[in-house]
C-alpha cells in the first residue's frame, strides 16, 4: 500500500499538469482570436501553397535528422548509444510533444532511451535537459538579434521585448543551475555527503558535458540546426502568400520557440498562434496571417511527426504511455544492443 502513494502522486502531478496546459491553451487562443477575424484567417489557409509546405516538411525532416546528432555528442559521455536508436528516441519525443500538453514527450523521450538501450532515466532527461538549454540560449539570441535589426523601423516592440526579457531570465537561471551542479562545488560536496542519492551523482555527471569542450561542439552544431529550423519557419510562412525577411525570420524563431516553454495544449495549440500573430503583425503583415501559419506548422508539420512517433511506439513498445505516466515497468522490446 505504502508503494501506491507515489504512483498516487505522480499521476494526480500529471493529471495538473494537464490541467493547466489544457486551460493556457484555450486562454491563449481565445486572446489570440478575440483580435482576428476568423474569415481572414480562413483566407489565407485557403492559399496555402502544398509545395511551400512540401519543402518545410523536407527541410524539418533534415532539422530533426541534425538534433539527433547533437543529441548523441550530448549522451557520449554516458553512453555510445547508435545513431538509429538515438534518432528514434528523438523522434517519439518531439513527435508526442505534438499531441501531449507540457512537454510529456519528453519523459517519453527518456523512457525510450531507458527501455530500447537501458540508459538511465536521469540520464537521459539531463541531456535533454542540457540540449533544451542550448536551443533556448540560440532562440534567445535570434530574438535579440532580430530585433536589434529591426530596432531602426519600429518602435512597438514592447511585448516581445518582454519575451526576450522573460526568455534570458529563465535560461540563464537554467544555465546557472547546471553549472552548479557541473562545477567543483557540487563534487565535494556529493563526497561530504555520501548517502545523497545515486540520481545526484548521474545528473552531476550529466551537466559536465558544460564544463568540457564538448560543450563548444555542441553549441556549433546548435548553430548550424537554427538554420533548417529558421528556413522551415519561413517555408510556412511563405505557404500562405507572405514573405518574411531575415530580421523578422529571426524574430518568429524566438518568439515562436519560446512560446513552448509555457503550458500549453496538444500542438502547442493557442500559444503557437499567439506567438506567430505577434510576430508577424510586428513584421507589418496582418495578424490573421501568423494564425494561419501557426495552424499549418501544427497541421502539416507537427501532426505528421506525431503519427510518425506513435508509429515507431507502436511498432516497438505497446506499453510506453502507461509507463511514463504512472511508473509501471513497460513491455518493450529491445531495439539496440
Amino acid at each position: 500500500m505504502l508503494g501506491l502513494a507515489p504512483r498516487r502522486f505522480e499521476l494526480t502531478a500529471r493529471i495538473f499538469q494537464i490541467t493547466v496546459g489544457i486551460a493556457c491553451a484555450f486562454f491563449f487562443l481565445a486572446l489570440t482570436l478575440s483580435r482576428v477575424p476568423i474569415d481572414a484567417v480562413g483566407a489565407s489557409l485557403a492559399i496555402a501553397s502544398p509545395i511551400w509546405i512540401g519543402a518545410a516538411i523536407l527541410v524539418y525532416g533534415a532539422d530533426l535528422s541534425l538534433r539527433a546528432c547533437r543529441w548523441r555528442i550530448i549522451l557520449r559521455p554516458v553512453a555510445a548509444i547508435p545513431y538509429p536508436t538515438v534518432a528514434q528516441a528523438l523522434l517519439v519525443g518531439y513527435g508526442l510533444n505534438a499531441i501531449l500538453p507540457v512537454r510529456l514527450g519528453e519523459l517519453f523521450r527518456a523512457e525510450f532511451l531507458k527501455t530500447s538501450f537501458g540508459l538511465g532515466r536521469v540520464w537521459g532527461l539531463t541531456s535533454i535537459v542540457i540540449e533544451r538549454l542550448f536551443d533556448g540560449m540560440m532562440v534567445v539570441a535570434c530574438l535579440a538579434i532580430g530585433l536589434l535589426l529591426d530596432a531602426a523601423r519600429r518602435q512597438n516592440a514592447g511585448i516581445l521585448i518582454d519575451v526576450l526579457v522573460t526568455g534570458v531570465v529563465v535560461f540563464g537561471l537554467i544555465l546557472f543551475i547546471a553549472l552548479c551542479f557541473a562545477g567543483p562545488l557540487m563534487s565535494r560536496a556529493l563526497v561530504r555527503f555520501p548517502r545523497l542519492s545515486a540520481r545526484t551523482v548521474k545528473v552531476q555527471r550529466g551537466f559536465e558535458v558544460l564544463r568540457s569542450w564538448r560543450s563548444v561542439e555542441v553549441a556549433a552544431i546548435t548553430l548550424i540546426i537554427c538554420l533548417p529550423d529558421a528556413l522551415a519557419l519561413w517555408l510556412v510562412v511563405k505557404a500562405v502568400g507572405l514573405g518574411l525577411g531575415f530580421a523578422d525570420t529571426l524574430i518568429l524563431l524566438g518568439v515562436a520557440s519560446l512560446s513552448t516553454i509555457v503550458p500549453s495544449g496538444p500542438a502547442f495549440i493557442g500559444t503557437l498562434q499567439f506567438a506567430y500573430a505577434l510576430a508577424i503583425e510586428f513584421a507589418g503583415a496582418p495578424p490573421a496571417v501568423g494564425v494561419a501559419a501557426a495552424t499549418v506548422a501544427q497541421v502539416c508539420i507537427l501532426l505528421p511527426t506525431a503519427l510518425a512517433a506513435v508509429a515507431v511506439l507502436v511498432h516497438r513498445s505497446g506499453g510506453a504511455l502507461s509507463s511514463v505516466l504512472v511508473k509501471r515497468e513497460p513491455k518493450l522490446t529491445p531495439v539496440g544492443p
